[in-house]
């Protein structure tokens, strides 16, 4: 058994048996993991605030095989203050999933992203779908499925030089460019439908 320390942001959970979750990891030196929490869905389990989406810790893993079990884990920050208001909660959960699809060998360019838009979301007087919008787009970019242009100037910046874009704009931006990932990659974003 090998033991990894690594930071992580948990981007997605799924129960496993009665107390254990499977909680995805984007890491910035795996990747995106799935790795075994065990026992953190008793009522008193000291892990259970690093088994939740918006998770920011530095985790310690146990490697056997493929397969990975969290072994302990500190918070690094809090980022739970997005799920405070239903519009960063939303556009916050998007960034969570397509970050779970998109991360592959420019996984610590991904992590460094998705830290920042979702410090963005917290902490900065910049709309939500502005800030989705700027992440969705750059990593489509950074994917090489979409070419930069001079059209997209507005949002193709660092997302602590970016201003808010008019609402309805980049919610119907932000809806177009999900929906050709989603077409790129032949997946479908579960909280997409929500960014009515």
């Amino acid at each position: 058994m090998e033991e990894h320390v690594t930071e992580g942001i948990v981007v997605g959970t799924e129960d496993s048996g009665e107390a254990d979750k499977l909680v995805r990891l984007l890491t910035p030196d795996l990747g995106v993991i799935t790795a075994r929490m065990r026992g953190v869905k008793k009522e008193k389990a000291k892990l259970k605030f690093a088994a939740m989406p918006f998770s920011f810790c530095q985790y310690v893993l146990m490697r056997r095989g493929q397969f990975y079990t969290v072994k302990t884990a500190s918070q690094e920050e809090s980022l739970f203050a997005v799920t405070f208001a239903p519009d960063r909660y939303i556009v916050g959960t998007v960034m969570l999933e397509v970050s779970s699809v998109m991360a592959g060998s420019d996984s610590a360019e991904v992590f460094i992203d998705l830290l920042t838009c979702l410090k963005a979301l917290i902490y900065s007087s910049v709309s939500p779908r502005s800030i989705g919008l700027n992440f969705v787009y750059r990593a489509l970019v950074r994917g090489g499925y979409v070419a930069p242009t001079s059209r997209e100037a507005d949002f193709n910046v660092p997302v602590e030089e970016q201003s808010s874009l008019e609402d309805a704009r980049a919610g119907r931006l932000l809806k177009a460019y999900l929906s050709l990932a989603e077409k790129k990659l032949g997946v479908t974003f579960r909280s997409a439908p929500l960014l009515a």
